[in-house]
């Protein structure tokens, strides 16, 4: 009796074991986002780059753009890729900070890292650029952020050369991934 008490236990601990997640498996998307959750507007992200300045810089207002181009000597670099203008049911926020005295703008999904940007690093909130992902859905791709502490400035870029190039030749140290984004349009 003992011997089947002990059996019957041990059968139920290792079917229970067998039956949890894999760590970290709550943090990877499904194996088939619904359609529903993917069909959502999108807007370019533009990118643009201030070379005396040394500074990169997204928006998705084309009028804003413009200013930056016009009045600011910034060169438009194209799309950076594409996010949504609105929250949806599976998007976060992505801020936009300014360093005045750096002439950096930041770019974080991140609210605590917002938080301390503006709090203890000089940075000014600018608000929210657009709504990005966390997770790779919908047939997104990496937002690549990158960092040049010589010219305090960070970057952001989907293309995988680029961001190896920008490490490997151009002093910016690979930060990781900032969001997952729609491909450029």
């Amino acid at each position: 009796m003992k011997f089947a008490l002990a059996a019957s236990f041990i059968y139920t601990v290792l079917s229970a074991v067998q039956a949890l997640p894999a760590p970290g498996a709550d943090h990877l998307p499904p194996a088939s986002t619904p359609p529903e959750l993917c069909c959502y507007p999108t807007v370019p992200l533009l990118r643009a780059y201030q070379p005396t300045i040394h500074d990169h810089f997204y928006t998705t207002n084309a009028a804003e753009m413009q200013n930056a181009v016009s009045t600011l000597g910034y060169n438009q670099e194209g799309n950076a890729a594409t996010i949504h203008p609105d929250e949806t049911p599976i998007t976060v926020p992505l801020y936009r900070l300014y360093n005045p005295t750096a002439y950096d703008h930041f770019y974080t999904t991140s609210a605590s890292e917002r938080d301390n940007a503006a709090t203890n690093l000089g940075y000014s909130e600018e608000g929210i650029t657009g709504y990005v992902y966390e997770e790779q859905w919908c047939g997104t791709v990496p937002l690549y952020r990158l960092y040049n502490p010589s010219i305090v400035d960070h970057f952001y870029t989907t293309n995988a050369a680029e961001r190896d190039n920008a490490a490997n030749n151009l002093g910016y140290h690979y930060e990781g991934i900032a969001a997952y984004v729609d491909p450029k349009a």
